[in-house]
C-alpha cells in the first residue's frame, strides 16, 4: 500500500521538491547579497549562502553554516526559509497521505468492478434461438438494458467494460447505411475468452476446417457469428479479440509489414499451424459493408480469386472442384430456406499480395477463401443461430468431414456467457 501510494505521489513529490530547492536557491542568492556586504568574512561567496540556507532544514549538525543574519532583510529571508522547512516535511506527507487515499479509493473501486464484472455477466445470459431451441450468448446487449436490469449507471458500464478483457462497447450505428438513417446506440459485446492468446482466441477442435475471424476486434456481430459456426461444424476457430492501439484499430485480414507486431506473428504462426496441407481449409469472416448492402441484392460474398498481376494461380483454393460444390449447395440452402443470396468473386475485389489468403499459402500450401456476411445477417436477423448451423453442416458436408453433424447436448444448456 506505501508502495502503491508513494508511486501515486511520485510526480507530484518530485515536482513539490524542485519548486522548495529553486526557492532555497533564490532565497540564498538575495541572502547573500545582502549579507556579504555586512559579514564580508562569513559569506564570501553565494556558495556559503546556499550552504547555510540548506543547514537551516537540517539543523546544521556539522556546524557548516555563518553566523547568521543580521540585516533585515536577512532575517525576513530566515523567516522565509524557518516556513520552507516546515513545508518540506508537510507536503511531501500531504502527498504520500493523499496517495494512501488514491489507493484505497482504487482498491475500493476495484472491489465494486469485480461485483459488477458478474453483473454484467449475468446481463449474458444464454437465450434460446426459437428456430433451433438452442442457447447462446446474445450477440450484443443496449447500455439502457444494463442499467434497467442490473443496477449499473453508465460510467458503471464503462468502467467495467474497461476492467474486463471479455467485453467491449460498440455502436449499432456503424452496422447501418447512411439511406436508414442510423441512430447512435451503445452495445456491449460478450465474446469468448476459450484458447485465449495474445491475439484473441485460438481453439484447436483437430479439424480440417479452420473459422477465421480476422476483424472481431473492429466489426460488430461477425466474431459471435464466426464463434457458432465454428462450434456447430466442429471446425478449429482462431479470432483476433485484442487491439494494441486501441486510437488504431487494424484488422488481420490486410497485413502489411511496416506494421508487424508480436501479436500478429502469434496469429499467424497458430493459424498457418492449423492449415497446413492440401486438405486443410481457411474460412476468413468477415463483415460486408453497411454502405453498400441496401443497394446489392446479395448478402453473402465469397472472395477467391487472385489478381491476375501477381501471376500465380487464379484462386486461393487448391480443391477447386470441392469448393465449386461447397458453393453451389451452401447458396441454394440459404436462398432456399432463408431467402439469402450469395454472389461469387463479384462485389469484392480479388485478393492481393497483403491479402490474409496470400499469407497462409494462396492456394498453394492450403485452400483459403472469404466469406463477407452482410451486418443484416450477423447483427440484425434473428434467424442467424440457424443460418449458421445450416452453413456449418453444408461445410462440414462439402469440404468437412463429408459427415452430418450429430447434434451435442451441451448447445442446450442454460448457462451464462459463453
Amino acid at each position: 500500500m506505501f508502495g502503491r501510494a508513494f508511486k501515486n505521489a511520485k510526480n507530484d513529490f518530485w515536482v513539490s521538491i524542485q519548486v522548495l530547492l529553486v526557492a532555497t536557491f533564490i532565497l540564498a542568492l538575495i541572502f547573500y547579497f545582502v549579507e556579504h556586504t555586512a559579514q564580508p568574512e562569513e559569506y564570501k561567496n553565494p556558495w556559503d549562502a546556499f550552504v547555510w540556507a540548506i543547514t537551516r532544514y537540517i539543523g546544521d549538525p556539522g556546524h557548516f553554516a555563518g553566523k547568521g543574519p543580521i540585516t533585515l532583510t536577512g532575517r525576513y529571508i530566515d523567516t522565509f526559509i524557518g516556513i520552507l522547512k516546515i513545508l518540506i516535511f508537510a507536503v511531501p506527507a500531504g502527498l504520500v497521505a493523499n496517495g494512501f487515499r488514491k489507493a484505497m479509493e482504487d482498491d475500493k473501486r476495484k472491489r465494486q468492478l469485480i461485483i459488477y464484472s458478474e453483473r454484467l455477466r449475468k446481463a449474458f445470459r444464454r437465450k434460446q434461438c426459437r428456430y433451433t431451441r438452442y442457447k447462446v450468448v446474445p450477440r450484443f446487449v443496449s447500455i439502457v438494458d444494463i442499467e434497467a436490469t442490473q443496477r449499473m449507471t453508465t460510467k458503471d458500464i464503462l468502467d467495467t467494460v474497461d476492467f474486463c478483457k471479455d467485453f467491449r462497447l460498440r455502436n449499432l450505428a456503424s452496422t447501418q447505411s447512411l439511406s436508414e438513417h442510423p441512430q447512435d446506440r451503445l452495445i456491449v459485446e460478450h465474446f469468448s475468452l476459450e484458447g485465449q492468446t495474445s491475439y484473441g482466441c485460438k481453439i484447436d477442435r483437430g479439424s480440417n476446417v479452420t473459422i477465421v475471424s480476422t476483424s472481431s476486434v473492429s466489426e460488430a456481430g461477425i466474431g459471435n457469428f464466426a464463434y457458432y459456426l465454428a462450434l456447430y461444424g466442429g471446425f478449429n476457430y482462431i479470432s483476433k479479440e485484442f487491439e494494441q492501439n486501441p486510437d488504431e484499430p487494424r484488422s488481420y485480414y490486410l497485413i502489411s509489414d511496416e506494421h508487424a507486431e508480436p501479436q500478429l506473428e502469434d496469429f499467424l504462426r497458430d493459424l498457418k499451424s492449423l492449415t497446413r496441407g492440401e486438405d486443410k481449409w481457411a474460412v476468413m469472416m468477415l463483415s460486408a459493408s453497411g454502405a453498400d448492402e441496401p443497394q446489392h441484392p446479395t448478402q453473402f460474398h465469397f472472395v477467391h480469386q487472385v489478381q491476375k498481376k501477381l501471376e500465380l494461380q487464379s484462386t486461393t483454393t487448391i480443391q477447386e472442384e470441392k469448393f465449386n460444390e461447397m458453393y453451389r449447395a451452401l447458396s441454394k440452402i440459404l436462398e432456399d430456406e432463408f431467402q439469402l443470396k450469395s454472389d461469387l468473386d463479384e462485389l469484392y475485389l480479388p485478393v492481393g499480395k497483403k491479402n490474409i489468403t496470400m499469407q497462409i499459402g494462396g492456394g498453394k500450401e492450403c485452400n483459403a477463401f472469404t466469406l463477407r456476411t452482410a451486418f443484416c445477417v450477423t447483427e440484425w436477423d434473428d434467424r442467424h443461430i440457424a443460418i449458421a448451423r445450416q452453413m456449418a453442416e453444408a461445410i462440414n458436408l462439402h469440404i468437412g468431414t463429408g459427415q452430418a453433424i450429430e447434434e451435442d447436448k451441451a448447445w442446450k444448456v442454460s448457462s451464462i456467457g459463453f
